[in-house]
């Protein structure tokens, strides 16, 4: 049955808002298509929808240019009510990621300006830093946002972290993170059943108290210390999947912080990926993108 956006939004409304700051990469997703460019970012985009689908408490920490696009991104935080103190505001072009539409009507990212300011910098936490991700509940970072060096400092603080590994951490970063991560998430849509079920466990062995491994239209698997729970996607018209993955893991992190079990937690995490569906680029608030957006198309991927 297709969901529409009322339903999606009703499912939700009973998990409690959650307390989550996003630490790490931001970027403006370009439609070269629509001439648009939207906030984007694994770590800002869970902070994001943290405040939009569950009226949470979020803030960001990360580092971003200082040219329109990242004065539009910053703007669009402060609308929306995620917290925005301890940004680092850098000279220079904020990071872009470029997406088009191929002969079948699908998106794809065709090239980036290789993460503009955040290329060549790295995120360092100060003491200031940690004191302010302690009055969180949870910190959520990713693979693309270097920060494995801070992992234990902000989990012996009391912080629950979370992380998201993509399709791209491999043994070494998992065995190195998975003591400090309350949870891990994993793209798999690309794996056999048998591949994940490896995956999940591997993960958790680790010292990983939660893995959630997605499987694209195959639904998602997740894994604790005692139990293997599955759930299936939610059918909603979709307008645009791009943030669909991000949606879903705040969506688990704020049914887990609510006191949700693995299965319960799944399936809040479906219908929160699902209504982001219903939503241009990430989670819309899109600016011009311009001549000045396509000079820094600097490095161009390969059509798969």
């Amino acid at each position: 049955m297709t969901m529409d956006t009322d339903q999606l939004r009703d499912a939700l409304a009973a998990v409690p808002p959650p307390s989550l700051v996003g630490v790490g990469d931001n970027v403006l997703d370009c439609y070269l298509h629509e001439d648009l460019a939207y906030p984007g970012g694994n770590a800002l985009n869970v902070a994001a929808y943290s405040r939009l689908f569950f009226g949470g408490t979020a803030g960001f920490v990360g580092i971003m240019g200082d040219d329109r696009f990242a004065d539009h991104v910053r703007g669009v935080l402060d609308e929306v009510g995620v917290d925005g103190a301890r940004i680092r505001r850098v000279r220079g072009a904020n990071g872009m990621a470029f997406v088009a539409l191929d002969e079948d009507g699908d998106r794809r990212f065709v090239a980036s300006n290789r993460g503009g300011v955040q290329a060549e910098l790295r995120l360092r936490l100060s003491e200031a830093d940690h004191e302010y991700l302690s009055g969180f509940d949870r910190v959520h970072t990713s693979v693309y946002s270097s920060l494995e060096p801070e992992l234990p400092a902000i989990a012996e603080r009391g912080s629950r972290v979370s992380y998201d590994y993509s399709d791209d951490a491999s043994p070494d970063v998992i065995r190195a993170t998975a003591p400090h991560v309350d949870v891990g998430f994993f793209s798999g849509g690309h794996r056999s059943d048998s591949e994940i079920d490896a995956l999940g466990r591997f993960a958790v062995a680790c010292g990983m108290g939660s893995a959630v491994v997605t499987r694209g239209a195959r639904g998602s698997v997740g894994f604790d210390a005692t139990s293997v729970r599955r759930t299936g996607i939610r059918e909603v018209d979709a307008v645009d999947a791009l943030g669909a993955g991000d949606a879903f893991l705040t969506g688990f992190l704020a049914a887990r912080a609510g006191g949700a079990d693995l299965a319960e937690s799944l399936d809040i995490a479906a219908v929160s990926g699902a209504l982001a569906c219903t939503l241009r680029g990430a989670f819309g608030y899109p600016v011009h993108a311009g001549d000045d957006a396509r000079a820094q198309m600097l490095r161009r991927y390969p059509a798969p």
